[in-house]
């Protein structure tokens, strides 16, 4: 077990967003890559890596992701708009896709962010699963674009028809396909938010000493039996659409389909988003991520790297001591803290522990 601690705003967080980055071939944070580039950056052509080698049963494999922006001829101003960043990827040195990488490294990140998936809107939550799935099979994230690409056809025609440039026999094809696509992610996310509850109630009894119970519910847009298979969502996807057909074409876009899907956690049958406090939330948050540690070494066979950031704040000492206790049981974990005095000496005494001063990493000895 690591620890990096250091004051706040010197780059901590950075570093467990970077291994993330491996993992998931993008940001936790950032929707863009220009998001990710500093402002003094802007208006010159610059070359930023992130690479590591990660030991597998096969032997080593070096993974990384390279960002370049190449500056348009004459420009000066720092004008974000004209940031051409371009993202390559590469496994044992051979280009890859962005896709590809997903898998090679895996990886679980906690981070005060993802109190969000308690709190936070529904799209915090889809993009969680989406994420989540991916990691574990391929072939959903192609599910996932084919649907994305689909629906920003089908709401395309649907402002089409509404202004009567379009007409409405057109939506036979693009309903056609959002059924096809979006059935898929739906059974997909039905069965992995089943297996995650499971293991998400298990590990938050062992993060309160069987003091809460936890469970996630699953709440697709589209009413379906828990046993339906992916026909039967198609089927019933069909029947809610047409259902809603001339309030889609009065409004201009899709009302059903996975990008309205949605899951909630409730801690001792109450919704976490009303009634459940930071430390609550933030241990249910744990066990969830610790849930998707489980979740990824069944699919994958290889235990996930944890990436916990500031994970003991706002937590009570027996809250503490049982987390520290429980992810200590894993093969590798990084634990970022501003507060080293919150960490027992017994759990200092066996963590591997590293200081970031200024974005600079150094071993700390004792």
């Amino acid at each position: 077990m690591a620890l990096v601690q250091g004051g706040n705003g010197h780059g901590k967080s950075n570093l467990l967003e970077a291994l993330y980055m491996l993992a998931i071939a993008k940001s936790q944070r950032a929707t863009t890559e220009r998001e990710l580039i500093r402002k003094e950056s802007i208006g010159k052509e610059f070359f930023s890596q992130v690479a590591a080698v990660v030991q597998r049963d096969g032997g080593p494999v070096r993974v990384q992701v390279d960002f370049k922006n190449v500056a348009s001829e004459g420009e000066h101003d720092a004008d974000e708009d004209r940031l051409n960043v371009q993202k390559y990827v590469r496994v044992n040195g051979v280009p890859r896709r962005a896709a590809d990488l997903v898998g090679e490294v895996n990886a679980v990140m906690f981070s005060a962010q993802d109190l969000d998936l308690a709190y936070g809107s529904p799209s915090v939550r889809r993009r969680y699963m989406d994420i989540l799935i991916s990691q574990s099979d391929r072939s959903y994230l192609r599910a996932v674009r084919r649907f994305l690409q689909v629906l920003a056809q089908r709401n395309h025609l649907l402002k089409g028809i509404r202004s009567r440039r379009s007409n409405q026999s057109e939506l036979e094809f693009w309903d056609d396909e959002l059924i096809k696509s979006g059935s898929i992610v739906i059974a997909q996310r039905r069965e992995a938010l089943r297996v995650l509850s499971e293991a998400t109630a298990r590990a938050n009894v062992d993060l309160t000493d069987d003091g809460e119970r936890l469970a996630l519910v699953y709440r697709p847009s589209v009413e379906t039996d828990d046993e339906a298979t992916v026909q039967g969502i198609g089927e019933g996807m069909r029947e809610s659409m047409a259902q809603v057909r001339q309030m889609e074409v009065d409004r201009g876009f899709s009302l059903l389909g996975p990008h309205r899907d949605d899951f909630r956690l409730l801690i001792n049958g109450m919704d976490a988003s009303s009634y459940a406090s930071r430390g609550q939330a933030r241990t249910a948050i744990l066990a969830l991520k610790l849930a998707e540690s489980a979740f990824l070494h069944d699919v994958r066979r290889q235990r996930p790297i944890l990436l916990l950031d500031d994970v003991l704040s706002e937590l009570d000492d027996r809250r503490r001591r049982l987390i520290l206790e429980n992810v200590s049981q894993y093969e590798q974990v990084f634990i970022t803290t501003a507060e080293v005095d919150l960490i027992e000496p017994e759990f200092l005494e066996k963590m591997t522990r590293y200081a970031v001063d200024r974005g600079r990493l150094e071993r700390v000895d004792g």
